[in-house]
């Protein structure tokens, strides 16, 4: 489960950053990428964002907090589980020793034990639900937060283009402003 919620986030970040790229405005005339992002062409920088979800204070205690929530949900589902083969062992029981009086006795037992399964069947979905849910406010809190700041973060800098690392083939590390993400991000959440 935490290598899902892990690969999840990352899938997440980039689908972020590149939505936070698309709102940025277009400059693609034809000017060629900047020596140092200080000439007067195309301004390019790239974050990695597999290092912002790893190192975001915020991302990790979301991913903490995640983590829990799965395995309470886990350790809920597993107990409803063995008791749940607990009533049905018992009624097995009960039937080979000729322990019940009626054959409504038995039907009632059994609609009973279908009655915790479908139970059972419910608290797993609403468990799932509130996890996906708080997966995706957290991406969405990730998503606003990353916006926010580059938005102000690029108000110096002055880029044309702020790129996902994953999504480039090859590039000079000069142009890496993850650790300037990084530490903007975390001053921010440190800050609150």
């Amino acid at each position: 489960m935490k290598k899902n919620i892990i690969k999840s986030l990352s899938l997440l970040a980039i689908a972020m950053l590149m939505a936070s790229c698309n709102n940025q405005p277009s400059k693609m005339d034809g000017a060629s990428t900047a020596d140092d992002g200080t000439s007067q062409g195309l301004r390019i920088a790239f974050v990695e964002l597999d290092s912002l979800t790893e190192h975001y204070e915020y991302a990790k205690q979301m991913r903490d907090s995640l983590e829990k929530m799965s395995a309470n949900a886990n350790t809920v589902l597993s107990n409803k589980e063995k008791e749940l083969q607990r009533s049905e062992n018992s009624i097995r029981t009960k039937l080979q020793n000729n322990g019940f009086t009626s054959e409504q006795q038995y039907n009632t037992a059994v609609a009973a034990l279908e009655q915790e399964r479908n139970n059972a069947v419910a608290l797993a979905s609403r468990l799932n639900n509130e996890l996906q849910q708080k997966q995706a406010d957290f991406l969405k809190t990730m998503q606003d937060s990353l916006d926010n700041f580059l938005a102000e973060y690029n108000k110096d800098k002055k880029y044309d283009l702020i790129l996902n690392k994953a999504m480039i083939l090859h590039s000079d590390q000069k142009f890496d402003i993850t650790q300037d993400v990084l530490n903007g991000l975390n001053n921010r959440y440190n800050k609150k």
